[in-house]
């Protein structure tokens, strides 16, 4: 089994050649997103310019009309749906637009102790799927501070879970949340997800991608892959 690798956060031309050298399958860019990650329209155009790999809009509450601008203007592979978008507004999207349509199902954070829903979750994607979601990803949030922060976490989400989900949801499926070079591997084992969406854990500081742990985690994934998925140990990447 390949896995699906997308590194997000991209935010300059150097970490699009090098995510794509090292093999990555997705880049993804925060589009007119609150972080330090996050670029306005205008500079984040350049990195969907003639890109080495597919490009995914990451994008968090936007009205139908600002997400057609982004897909007219940027022409990504894909529009990530980050927020709390309903299926109405997918609806609308998926008859606006001819790329993919990606949506975020946002998971209590293990470490925090909160517990997942599995059944809402599966509804919830049944509910998306019909209304034009193409793939989804599964990500961590955590409330800090009495605000609810959906993605760029760090943390994990329930891996026991996500398994449990990916093996009765009909969908493509990625998981993110707290992925690192120390455990991509892992995760991919507990979970056998379609892919693995991750950004900070391949960072030297937000927004700026460290080449030695773009290249640890990819090549430990590819590593995985050859080696079987019942060979894995937690251990095998240390």
């Amino acid at each position: 089994m390949r896995f699906h690798i997308k590194i997000c956060g991209i935010t300059q031309l150097g970490d699009r050649a090098l995510i794509a050298s090292h093999g990555a399958d997705y880049g993804g860019v925060l589009v007119e997103i609150d972080s330090p990650r996050g670029l306005p329209l205008a500079i984040a155009r350049d990195l969907f310019d003639d890109p080495p790999l597919p490009m995914v809009a990451v994008t968090l509450d936007q009205p139908v009309e600002r997400l057609v601008q982004f897909e007219r203007e940027l022409k990504p592979a894909a529009l990530q749906l980050h927020g709390s978008e309903p299926a109405a507004i997918v609806r609308r999207l998926r008859k606006a637009v001819s790329c993919e349509i990606w949506k975020v199902l946002h998971l209590p954070a293990a470490e925090c102790g909160g517990q997942v829903d599995v059944n809402e979750t599966l509804n919830r994607i049944r509910q998306y799927k019909q209304a034009g979601v193409d793939r989804f990803l599964l990500d961590a949030t955590v409330i800090r501070e009495g605000t609810r922060q959906m993605g760029g976490t760090g943390r994990t989400v329930d891996w026991a879970a996500a398994r449990k989900i990916r093996e009765r949801a009909d969908c493509s499926l990625f998981l993110a949340g707290g992925i690192h070079p120390g455990n991509a591997a892992e995760a991919a084992r507990q979970v056998i997800p379609d892919g693995l969406d991750l950004s900070s854990g391949v960072e030297s500081v937000p927004g700026i991608k460290d080449p030695e742990k773009v290249l640890q985690l990819i090549a430990r994934v590819r590593e995985a892959e050859s080696a079987g998925l019942g060979d894995l140990t937690s251990n095998l990447f240390c």
